[in-house]
């Protein structure tokens, strides 16, 4: 094989340290050519395979009875959903790609995702998102927001998959570094299931889709160096936004599921097709001989690296045995994609390069492509975070007007309603909306194929994660399974979204590893497997001169189901003269609240009070209640406090409350207060005795709250007013922000 030996300068503007050049050399038994030694370093690329993280990772829990494919094994996880179904869903950020073009990352980061569900034969049913921005006084706050939701509407129309729910905060730490993370969830029969394991000796991988262009080649990348100019510019707007690359693909994927003549798909990615092809004949054992010269291409001189590397939108690999070839060359012609033979799928775990008859490259695809192998991060120290800040009710003046407090903690984005953002969603694809009729903790997915429903939520709370990830990383889990569990539904599994600022902080890293450690003992506590996630790392805003990571952002996607989609159980009052109670203990405790950020204007703290035994048995006791038919709505006590659970329950029929705080708890905590392991049940008359007695049964603190009123809201005989105007003010306030009337 002709090679140009490459030197350690080459090796350097290559992003290989003389270390990993060495460990290169070790694993090949000769010094790598210039293009042997560039693929090594896209495939070790940091971005692409969290080469500094990857024995944090494996503490997370990934195997339980009911998951069908473990996290890292294909490009999404997917669980047993009975019936003969599965769920595929995953959760992806874009967040540098959407802080300098906002639609169009936006756009973007959701054909990756939704490319990685159905790349393994799902058919897309519902995303969910969520965002983060900065401080909404800033007009760049708006413009982002503005851009981001056209993004989403662009792709929800485009591709015809509804969202179907999300979570958005707003603050300082997201100045210049917004969070925009999405989830895709998808529904096969299990039957129909295809991986992306490429193996059998004489098999044929094709590409299929757009032509390769020379889009994204230069990756010398922005997460790496912790820059802001990220690849997303080198792409024309119209190639951003053409999701019907995406849909032809999906449909092209299903005919070939359908008449059964593939027998492996991996979509080509940020690590182009060496990456993919490798990764697909690696995680078969197999090997493959591939020529460069077969792959389509729309521009004139491309080399063979910018073939291999490329980041062109729109193709796929596909694997298959030689007499199906004709078939599938014809099916991707009546889809209007290209068609391409790259090679043969081998037995000698080598990917070899040709051009002609020239061999360009050959490496052994379990070193390149096995996390195992590649080199490891552990910081000589990893300093932990500062001290948790815990702040006390009692340090702070009470105060004398509630109502007036009321009034400003509802002009707070982070509480407001989103109520208003479905309007600039697509109106036909939410005619059968369940969640949006009848609300509940969680959105419920209705499953066509088996009349069943999924249960999907997407949870993390900034405010719990300043000072302690790993509580707060317990707490995002936590309160995704309890939103689960307030809607009826049973939790399944989660695919989890890591945000962090630049892993060579080590401050930085401490926290991404505290949320990890977090996530792990949450998930183990639930019995909650975590079948597929993404992270993203170099997150990060200036303040002073001065870099800073954003706060610490693990989020949270959690699946569950429910045997019918008219089960599910709704946070919404229902009848006037309904008694309300309270599961779970009140504190005298405001840390990680809105109430002591919009309030007192103290941004770090201690996260709220969190003790995982109380959670879990909570959260048996309303799956109890729920399922002997006990409780008319379940809402679960989050974000803004008993007093905004209360609210959000009394506004979709408009009735009011009229409740008493708890005489051994300060009434600011009791209202306003975030402790977790708290749920607000709704139970009718006639079914209160029972109530209570199943409850006296149960070692689970509960109190009577009140009872639900027509519409006037009263706190210790003491009237707030009604429920028309609070309804006006929280559901109007995100919009007169938005057009900028305030």
């Amino acid at each position: 094989m002709a090679t140009k030996e490459s030197k350690n300068f080459d090796a350097e503007l290559s992003n290989i340290s003389s270390e990993e050049l060495e460990q290169i050399e070790t694993i090949i038994g000769r010094k790598p050519n210039q293009l042997e030694l560039e693929l090594f370093s896209i495939l070790w690329y940091e971005y692409a395979k969290y080469k500094k993280l990857i024995k944090w990772l494996k503490v997370l829990p990934c195997r339980c009875e009911n998951v069908i494919v473990e996290a890292g094994k294909e490009n999404s996880g997917a669980v047993d959903i009975g019936d003969g179904m599965a769920c595929v869903f995953k959760i992806a950020a874009h967040n540098h790609p959407c802080a300098v073009q906002p639609r169009y990352g936006t756009l973007t980061g959701l054909r990756l995702v939704t490319r990685d569900v159905f790349s393994l034969g799902a058919r897309p049913v519902a995303t969910l998102n969520s965002l983060r921005f900065g401080n909404s006084r800033r007009d760049t706050t708006r413009w982002l927001f503005d851009e981001i939701i056209a993004g989403l509407a662009d792709y929800e129309k485009g591709f015809g998959i509804p969202v179907v729910g999300g979570e958005m905060f707003f603050n300082n730490s997201f100045n210049s570094n917004p969070i925009v993370s999405f989830m895709v969830v998808g529904v096969i029969k299990k039957e129909d299931l295809i991986t992306g394991v490429a193996k059998g000796k004489g098999n044929l991988i094709a590409v299929i889709g757009s032509p390769t262009t020379r889009k994204g080649v230069e990756k010398q990348t922005v997460a790496v160096e912790g820059k802001t100019n990220h690849v997303v510019n080198e792409f024309s707007l119209d190639g951003l936004s053409n999701v019907n690359v995406e849909v032809k693909l999906f449909r092209l994927i299903q005919a070939l599921i359908k008449k059964k003549i593939a027998t492996c798909i991996q979509p080509v990615g940020a690590q182009g097709i060496v990456g993919a092809v490798i990764k697909m004949v690696a995680r078969g054992k197999s090997g493959i001989e591939m020529r460069v010269d077969n792959v389509p291409v729309s521009e004139d001189n491309m080399t063979p690296r910018d073939i291999l590397v490329s980041e062109t939108w729109g193709r796929t690999l596909v694997c298959f045995t030689p007499e199906n070839q004709e078939e599938i060359k014809e099916l991707a012609k009546s889809y209007n994609v290209e068609f391409g033979l790259l090679g043969e799928v081998t037995d000698n775990q080598m990917f070899k390069l040709y051009s002609g008859k020239k061999l360009l490259a050959q490496l052994p695809v379990e070193y390149p492509d096995t996390s195992e192998d590649l080199p490891a991060f552990d910081p000589e120290t990893i300093i932990g975070m500062s001290k948790p800040c815990f702040h006390n009710v009692e340090d702070f003046t009470e105060p004398d007007h509630y109502p007036k407090v009321i009034k400003q903690l509802i002009t707070s984005l982070n509480i407001a309603s989103k109520k208003w953002l479905y309007k600039k969603f697509e109106k036909t694809l939410h005619t059968d909306d369940v969640s949006a009729k009848f609300p509940s903790d969680a959105s419920i997915i209705d499953i066509r194929e088996s009349g069943q429903a999924l249960v999907a939520t997407i949870d993390c709370n900034p405010l719990y994660m300043t000072t302690d990830p790993f509580v707060g990383s317990q707490i995002a889990v936590a309160e995704a399974a309890r939103n689960i569990v307030c809607a009826g539904g049973k939790p399944l599994a989660i695919s989890d979204c890591l945000n962090f600022g630049n892993p060579n902080d080590p401050n930085a890293f401490a926290a991404f590893v505290a949320s990890v450690q977090g996530i792990a003992e949450a998930c183990n506590l639930f019995n909650i497997p975590v079948v597929s996630g993404n992270v993203s790392f170099y997150n990060q805003r200036s303040v002073e001169g001065q870099i800073l990571p954003v706060i610490p952002t693990p989020i949270i996607g959690m699946i569950g189901l429910l045997k019918k989609a008219e089960q599910h159980t709704v946070l919404s009052f229902k009848h006037k003269g309904d008694m309300i109670f309270l599961l779970g203990d009140s504190r005298n405790d405001i840390n990680g609240s809105e109430y002591l950020r919009a309030i007192f204007g103290i941004e770090t703290s201690a996260p709220p009070v969190y003790f995982p035994e109380e959670e879990l048995a909570v959260q048996q006791a309303v799956s109890k209640l729920i399922s002997k038919g006990l409780v008319r709505s379940v809402h679960d006590v989050s974000n803004g406090g008993l007093f905004f659970t209360l609210l959000e329950s009394a506004i979709p029929m408009e009735f009011g409350f009229d409740v008493t705080s708890d005489a051994e708890v300060r009434k600011d905590a009791f209202l306003f207060g975030e402790a977790q392991s708290r749920v607000v049940v709704s139970v009718s008359a006639e079914k209160q005795d029972k109530f209570v007695d199943f409850m006296m049964e149960l070692d689970i603190p509960f109190s009577i709250l009140g009872h639900v009123t027509r519409g006037e809201i009263r706190i210790d005989d003491e009237s707030y007013g009604f429920i028309g105007e609070y309804k006006k003010l929280f559901e109007n306030r995100l919009k007169e922000w938005q057009e900028g009337a305030i």
